[in-house]
Parts: C-alpha cells; sequence; structure tokens
C-alpha cells in the first residue's frame, strides 16, 4: 500500500536492548534490502553521527535522521556537518524549555533555517503546560511535529493529535508502536473526520488488530493521502515486528 511508502524510521539506536552500532547498521542495510519501500531513515543521535559514518559501506550513501542532544545549538552544529555515507534527510530537534516552549521553538526555528532546505525539521513537543503555544510558529516556519506516543496516555495523545490535525501541522510519531501503528492510523483518521478527542484516545485503546487492518485495507488512494498529509513518519525500534505484522494482517505483499 502506498500508505507505507517510506513511513517508517528505523529507531533501533534508541531501543531499549544493547547493542552494537555495527549489529544496527548490519540489519538497517539488510531490512533497506529488502523493503526500501517502507524505510525513510536510520534515526542516530548526533552523539554517534561519526560512530555510524565508519560502519557504513564506501560507494553509498544512507538516509538518516539526527535526534539533535543540544538543542537549537545542536541543529547550528549539524548544519556545519559532512559525514561520508551519510546522507542527512531530517533532524529531529526537541523543546527543552518546558516554562517558555514558544520561546524554545523560536531557537529551533531561527536555527532550521541554517539547515539545506531539504532537510526535514521534526520537532518534538513535549506533554507539558501550554505545550500548543508552539505549534503556530512552527507551522508558520515550514517544519514539522513529533510527539513520543509512548511517553503519554492515550487521552494526551489522541489531544496532542487532534490540536496537530486541527492545525494542519504535518507530523512524527515516535514509538508509535508501543500502542500499535495500525491502530493509531485509525484515530488518525478519525480525527481528520471530524471525532472527538474521547472517541480517538477510545480508539487508541483498541487491541482488535485484525478489526483495525482490515478498515485499513479498505482505504482508497485518497484516504491513504489524507492520512500522509498529515502522518509523515512513524519511529520504531523493532522494524522485524513491524513488517512481521504487516504481512500478517495483508497489509504488504512479502518481496
Amino acid at each position: 500500500m502506498e500508505l507505507f511508502d517510506s513511513l517508517f524510521d528505523d529507531e533501533s539506536l534508541l531501543g531499549r536492548a544493547p547493542t552494537t552500532v555495527a549489529a544496527v547498521v548490519a540489519e538497517h542495510l539488510e531490512v533497506r534490502a529488502a523493503y526500501q519501500s517502507l524505510l525513510a531513515t536510520l534515526v542516530v543521535p548526533d552523539t554517534q553521527l561519526a560512530e555510524i559514518s565508519r560502519q557504513l559501506p564506501t560507494g553509498g550513501l544512507v538516509p538518516v535522521s539526527v535526534i539533535i542532544s543540544g538543542g537549537a545549538g545542536g541543529l547550528l552544529a549539524l548544519s556545519r556537518r559532512k559525514l561520508p555515507g551519510v546522507a542527512v534527510v531530517s533532524a529531529e530537534p526537541a523543546l527543552r524549555d518546558v516554562d517558555d516552549l514558544a520561546g524554545s521553538a523560536a531557537r529551533v526555528v531561527s536555527a532550521a533555517a541554517e539547515l539545506e532546505q531539504e532537510v526535514t525539521v521534526f520537532v518534538e513537543l513535549p506533554y507539558a503546560p501550554r505545550w500548543e503555544a508552539a505549534v503556530d510558529q512552527i507551522e508558520a516556519a515550514g517544519l514539522y511535529a513529533k510527539i513520543e506516543a509512548g511517553k503519554t496516555q492515550p487521552l494526551q495523545t489522541a489531544e496532542q493529535l487532534s490540536i496537530l490535525i486541527e492545525a494542519d501541522l504535518p507530523f512524527k510519531i515516535s514509538r508509535g508502536q508501543d500502542i500499535g501503528f495500525v491502530t493509531m492510523l485509525t484515530a488518525i483518521d478519525a480525527l481528520v473526520d471530524g471525532a472527538s478527542i474521547d472517541d480517538a484516545a477510545r480508539l487508541i485503546q483498541v487491541k482488535d488488530h485484525d478489526q483495525n487492518s482490515t478498515i485499513v485495507c479498505a482505504w482508497d488512494q485518497a484516504a491513504q493521502a489524507r492520512i500522509r498529509r498529515r502522518l509523515r513518519r512513524v519511529g520504531t525500534d523493532r522494524m522485524h515486528n513491524v513488517i512481521k505484522d504487516l504481512k500478517t494482517h495483508g497489509l504488504l505483499t512479502p518481496p
């Protein structure tokens, strides 16, 4: 399905189980070779970019999304880094000053202007008081949002999704697999249709994967396109499990 084209970010380096960078790179390249249409990037903390570069085979480029550890300053530093084998296609800074999220967003927007135009910036929005104050600035600057679905309760996740959809601000859901990425798709679709936050929260908690997959399978190209206009990426540290689920529920044809 076109719905899943370049949808997934491989967040294996952020996963819970300890592993080596070499093992992550080898597995990512293996999955990318077999399921290239599914993968967008390998997500890499900026502190590990050089190590990733050393592990990559010469002569090729691997798309990466960089987790920014230093806020706006980290974005400025990224704009000056060039490493062999690494194609930086997106960056993921977080708003760190929870007492002034609007001011933090303004600093990130200013720093993001130093990046190449082709680099997509996903600004992580914490669920904190007045977090929505940063949304208008991010949207006006042409940046995207990012939410950590695994860190919030279903009602909070639904609230964030609702506000982002209402603001017409595209977004990434990181670690959405913790509550089921197909379930998230149905909740997003419902919110686009005007569902309440409470209704979307209930959908997020639905455990009937067969039912949700049947709904998604029935979407035509127009329905898929309206979801992808909002949902640009899903981050997962269990890419093999995602592929298995897609196959099991008839959402992916084996290569």
